[in-house]
């Protein structure tokens, strides 16, 4: 439990367990969980306890969901009538698969996991579609350090972007989740603009935990809590957890992961649904100080040191954190700007 008197906040109204206490939560908390979810999605699963959501701003949260969705799901479409296959990933496949409405699940972008050798035939495609490329994203000092994603591409309108993966995630996950071995477990998924590939539960999981991860379990992570959170609640038979801690163990994630679980149990109230070696929490202040940030939902923006500690001590191995940071004191001499593929 988190360190603030066990108390688990907003998350605790989230499936109506809080719904005998007598205090709702306060509005500001209603309208951060808000914020780093969608208004669509927290005035469907606080329900009665969503004080403070504006019918309006909930109701254009959920449109503008519906569009990012439906317009992934038709560029996936579309590259499958050109006879590549691509799976959807991130939240393009969970909106689909762990929501009964899928237009709750807020996104940024449609996120599509291609085959490399299909990388610049679904580029072609795309562009005789009408996407043209976006803005190379450097996101720090040290230039772009993912081995996973290129550059985006988007409609001039800027009504979707699409970013293409030729990994599930970034190194080291692919060490044993590789595209192929994705591709081989998915699942067929129907959506309202036809029947899409998205990952296996336990892959799903997996990716779940490996990307809060490489986001230092930051405020970024809330929408993939609650998708653990859903996934569990709905599928927690078909994962094979065996198969998730060797995947992990192999892909260099399995310490982070077990950090990830140990946080969504406590906050999803799920303490039968993960095998207990799986949802220990990690020893040390680390995993404490992360479950009260979700909790807080995150009302301070952590600085550099506060994050180098929260990926040494829990939200990396310790090999992947030392490659991690040779390789940006290397992109500081000369930063990358983009993911280069072969030609």
């Amino acid at each position: 439990m988190a360190r603030s008197g066990g108390k688990l906040g907003i998350w605790a109204w989230l499936d109506g367990r809080a719904a005998a206490l007598a205090s709702p939560p306060d509005s500001a908390s209603v309208a951060r969980f808000a914020a780093l979810t969608s208004p669509a999605l927290a005035a469907a699963m606080l329900g009665p306890a969503a004080t403070g959501i504006d019918a309006e701003a909930a109701e254009a949260s959920r449109l503008l969901n519906r569009l990012r969705r439906v317009t992934g799901v038709r560029w996936a479409r579309h590259a499958a009538a050109a006879g590549i296959e691509v799976a959807c990933i991130k939240g393009l496949a969970t909106a689909h698969s762990l929501y009964d409405d899928p237009d709750l699940r807020a996104m940024a972008d449609a996120d599509l996991l291609v085959r490399a050798a299909d990388y610049h035939r679904l580029v072609q495609v795309f562009a005789a579609a009408g996407l043209v490329p976006g803005k190379a994203r450097t996101r720090s000092r040290w230039g772009f350090v993912s081995d996973a994603s290129a550059r985006p591409m988007g409609q001039k309108d800027g009504a979707s972007t699409i970013d293409i993966h030729i990994h599930p995630d970034a190194w080291p996950l692919h060490r044993a989740l590789s595209t192929e071995l994705l591709f081989a477990r998915a699942v067929r998924q129907a959506t309202s603009e036809g029947t899409i590939i998205v990952p296996a539960p336990t892959d799903s999981l997996l990716l779940a935990a490996s990307h809060a991860a490489r986001d230092l379990f930051g405020p970024g992570t809330t929408k993939t809590v609650v998708d653990a959170i859903m996934l569990l609640r709905g599928d927690a038979a078909r994962i094979d957890w065996d198969l998730f801690a060797a995947t992990a163990r192999v892909g260099l994630v399995l310490h982070p992961a077990i950090a990830f679980l140990a946080a969504v149990v406590r906050l999803g109230g799920l303490d039968d649904a993960v095998p207990a070696a799986l949802c220990t929490p990690p020893r040390g202040s680390e995993f404490a100080r992360m479950l009260d940030d979700y909790v807080a939902l995150f009302p301070h923006r952590a600085g550099p040191w506060q994050r180098l500690r929260r990926e040494l001590l829990l939200a990396a191995e310790p090999a992947v954190a030392l490659r991690r940071n040779l390789r940006r004191l290397a992109g500081l001499a000369r930063p990358r700007r983009e993911l280069q593929l072969p030609a």
